[in-house]
């Protein structure tokens, strides 16, 4: 048993990114065509690197070609176990990133093209707003104080 949860504890983006390798690029476009016709994704990005990681007692070194998986929180189940029927390793690396913030129209793109009857993204688009210079504070606040630099020497 793993001391390593399972389960995120802090998702809350509106998107995920979910990486692994390959390796071979005909290998990594198999998959990517599956995940793709299946909408599990809406997009995906693959590059050849390097990977140096430990096996069987002994430091290795191969070309592979990494993936990332464009999708949305409800489609990553669905997606891992995809990834683990159509991998080739025994043991495939398969990450999951929480992205906290996604330009709204690019959030549209992904909501749409993989599901359709989605409601629409939160927070107007998921661009999670911000304090800007001359808002008011909040009671109590404190205030920036200075934004210049003090200078190095007196004279």
């Amino acid at each position: 048993m793993t001391p390593y949860p399972l389960d995120p504890v802090e998702a809350t983006g509106p998107m995920r990114l979910v990486v692994t390798t390959f390796p071979s690029a005909a290998a990594a476009d198999r998959a990517v065509d599956a995940i793709l016709r299946a909408r599990l994704a809406a997009c995906a990005q693959s590059t050849a690197i390097r990977s140096r990681y430990w096996w069987d007692g002994r430091l290795r070194s191969e070309d592979e070609v990494l993936v990332v998986f464009k999708t949305v929180p409800k489609r990553v189940g669905e997606l891992f176990r995809r990834l683990g029927e159509l991998h080739p390793y025994d043991v495939p690396e398969v990450i999951e990133l929480d992205v906290a913030r996604v330009h709204g129209p690019y959030l549209e793109y992904l909501a749409a093209t993989i599901d359709a009857d989605a409601p629409p993204p939160p927070l107007g688009g998921g661009v999670v707003p911000s304090r800007r210079r001359g808002s008011p504070r909040a009671r109590g606040a404190r205030s920036p104080g200075r934004t210049r630099a003090r200078p190095r020497h007196r004279y």
